[in-house]
C-alpha cells in the first residue's frame, strides 16, 4: 500500500485519475493521507508523513514544480507528476533510480533538454536546447573534454558577457524557445554550433558555462539521429557505454534504434520530427526509462 499526499498545481486534471490507478495497481493499493491546492500544500505536508508526492501539473512543467517544492520546504524527493505515471514502461522504483542516477544527456538537437523536461528531470548538460551539425557531433564526442575547454565564439569573436561564468544553482530552469532572428551559428572550436531559442550570443555562452560543471561524467547518455548509414557507422564506433542513434532503416549495429517511418503518421515520414515527437511524450516508440537507465531497446510498438 502507498501513501500519497496529492499537490494539485494545474486546473488539468487530464491525468490525475489515470495516474493514480497505475499506482494503486502497481502497489495493491493507495492510501490518500490528504490533497491540496498550490501553497495550501505547506499547511497539508504534516512533515512529510507519505512517500509519494503526487502533482497534478500537466500544464506547469515539473521544473517548475521542483522549484515551488524547494521555496516551500517540500520534500523534492518524493515529487512525482501525473504524467510521469502515464508513461508507458514506469514504475516507481525505475523513476527514482532514474532521479538518483544524474544522468547527463548528450544530443545534437532538443532531444535530451526536451526529454528532461518531460521526465522533470535536472538538466546536467550544456546540451540542452542548442544544436551541433552532425559530424561535428562526432568530432565533439570523440574529444569531449577538449572542446570543452574551447570558448564559444561568434564570426571570430568571443562574448563580452561578464556573466558567463556565474552559476544559478537551478538545475531544474526552463528553456525559453526563441529562434534567433539571423539564425547566427556560433563555433566551439572548429565545431559549428547553432543558436536557436536564445535571444543573444552572450545569453548562449552564459547558458553554456553555467551548465559545464554540472556534467557527470560517471553516467554518460549520448543520442542523435540519421538517415544515413556512414554517420551511423561513425556513431556506432564511439566508446560511449550508453548510445542510440534513431533510424529510419534496419541496421545489425548495437546502437541503431530503429523507428518504421510509416508508424506516425503526424510525423510524415520525418525522422527529425518522430525524434522530437519522442522527446515531448506525443509518440512513445520504445520504453524511455530502460533507455536512460541501462540503454536498452524495449520496443512499445511493433516497427
Amino acid at each position: 500500500m502507498l501513501r500519497i499526499l496529492i499537490w494539485q498545481v494545474s486546473n488539468d486534471m487530464t491525468f490525475k485519475d489515470y495516474a493514480l490507478k497505475i499506482l494503486e495497481y502497481q502497489h495493491d493499493g493507495l492510501e490518500i493521507v490528504g490533497e491540496a491546492v498550490n501553497d495550501d500544500i505547506a499547511k497539508v505536508d504534516r512533515g512529510g508523513d507519505y512517500e509519494i508526492l503526487a502533482v497534478g501539473a500537466r500544464k506547469i512543467g515539473m521544473n517548475k514544480v521542483t522549484q515551488d517544492a524547494r521555496r516551500l520546504n517540500l520534500p523534492e524527493e518524493k515529487l512525482l507528476g501525473d504524467r510521469i505515471v502515464t508513461i508507458p514502461g514506469f514504475t516507481l522504483e525505475k523513476y527514482r533510480k532514474l532521479q538518483r542516477s544524474h544522468l547527463s544527456i548528450f544530443s545534437p538537437h532538443c532531444f535530451g533538454g526536451l526529454i528532461s523536461k518531460m521526465l522533470g528531470l535536472p538538466v546536467r548538460t550544456p546540451f540542452g536546447t542548442n544544436g551541433v551539425e552532425p559530424y561535428g557531433f562526432i568530432k565533439f564526442l570523440r574529444e569531449p573534454q577538449r572542446y570543452l575547454n574551447e570558448k564559444l565564439t561568434l564570426n571570430g569573436k568571443k562574448s563580452q558577457s561578464e556573466s558567463v561564468s556565474k552559476n544559478t544553482g537551478n538545475i531544474y530552469e526552463e528553456s525559453t524557445f526563441i529562434l534567433h532572428p539571423n539564425n547566427q551559428k556560433p563555433k566551439l572550436g572548429d565545431i559549428a554550433m547553432t543558436m536557436v531559442h536564445y535571444k543573444t550570443f552572450d545569453d548562449f555562452v552564459e547558458m553554456w558555462e553555467r551548465r559545464k560543471p554540472r556534467i557527470n561524467w560517471y553516467n554518460i547518455f549520448v543520442e542523435m539521429y540519421t538517415a544515413k548509414p556512414d554517420l551511423l557507422e561513425l556513431f556506432d564506433a564511439l566508446p560511449y557505454g550508453k548510445k542510440i542513434c534513431f533510424v529510419p532503416f534496419k541496421s545489425d549495429l548495437d546502437s541503431a534504434w530503429y523507428i518504421n517511418p510509416e508508424i506516425d503518421k503526424e510525423a510524415k515520414n520525418d525522422i527529425h520530427a518522430m525524434v522530437i515527437r519522442f522527446g515531448w511524450g506525443t509518440f512513445f516508440y520504445y520504453d524511455v526509462f530502460d533507455m536512460l537507465l541501462y540503454g536498452k531497446k524495449t520496443p512499445l510498438i511493433e516497427m
